[in-house]
């Protein structure tokens, strides 16, 4: 599932293929993925426009629209951006290069041919036209973006706080952006139990969730969020059934935590209460 470093991602080739393009049409080619908006609107707001800039708050992608307005794209579970062009086929990370064209729900023709698609295969992400980029953070109740917050106000913000700390860390009010993977990745780097209580937790352990949380998510972003190319003490390699853990190759424990299938190391993550 995308999370805030492949969402950067798609805002970096965002940024790189659809900018300062003039949209010649929109193409919805499956309606049920639009939010908040029919395809006649979309079109209205977008054709012969160029999008200008764009925004991320978390795993959600904002563009502006010349004259006014934001397309808004979340990538569900298995949401990707491709770029096309004449026999030049470009798929960011999650896509695959032999079948560009699968599962495209919105296409943007540019008027010089150029072809930006967002891909969705199990249709839980959205995409639809907003006035305002701060109304629709707002509107998601989400919380400052995991790379934007700053200590002091994030551990403020946990102490507030009650029950588990996985469930916590991924509740987007808190932060924007930290998701079912991301979290198991800096608990592990931490050594902190996802079971453990944030009641229970020190400020100084909040302070280094806070600091393995941003580390664990800019390194990502570094590579692209290439998950093979992390360095290798990161759990992200061995985070699967029957996995072993990369510092010590204890077997990994799985539980459902929050709702969410959880990975850790019950030796480097001992549970404390």
């Amino acid at each position: 599932m995308p999370e805030l470093p492949e969402v950067e991602t798609f805002r970096q080739f965002a940024e790189q293929y659809a900018l300062n393009r003039p949209v010649r049409q929109v193409r919805v080619l499956t309606p049920k993925i639009l939010e908040n908006t029919t395809e006649a609107q979309l079109r209205q707001q977008v054709e012969t426009r160029c999008l200008t800039h764009t925004r991320r708050v978390g795993k959600h992608l904002l563009i502006q629209i010349e004259g006014g307005g934001w397309l808004f794209l979340h990538f569900g579970m298995t949401g990707y951006l491709s770029y096309a062009q004449g026999s030049q086929r470009i798929v960011n990370a999650y896509g695959n290069p032999a079948l560009p064209e699968k599962h495209i729900r919105v296409q943007l023709e540019f008027e010089d041919g150029g072809l930006f698609n967002f891909h969705e295969q199990r249709m839980f992400g959205k995409l639809g036209w907003t006035p305002q980029a701060d109304a629709y953070f707002k509107a998601k109740k989400l919380g400052p973006d995991a790379l934007e917050v700053e200590k002091a106000p994030f551990i403020a913000a946990l102490q507030k706080r009650k029950g588990q700390l996985k469930p916590a860390l991924m509740d987007q009010s808190l932060v924007a952006g930290v998701g079912n993977v991301y979290a198991d990745e800096l608990l592990y780097q931490c050594g902190l139990h996802p079971e453990r209580l944030v009641s229970g937790l020190p400020a100084a352990a909040m302070g280094e969730v806070y600091t393995q949380m941003v580390a664990v998510l800019r390194d990502t972003v570094a590579v692209q969020a290439d998950r093979d190319q992390l360095p290798p003490h990161y759990l992200l390699h061995t985070r699967k059934p029957k996995g072993r853990c990369p510092q010590g190759n204890h077997l990994l424990d799985v539980k459902s935590i929050g709702g969410r299938t959880t990975y850790f190391c019950p030796i480097c993550q001992p549970f404390l209460g």
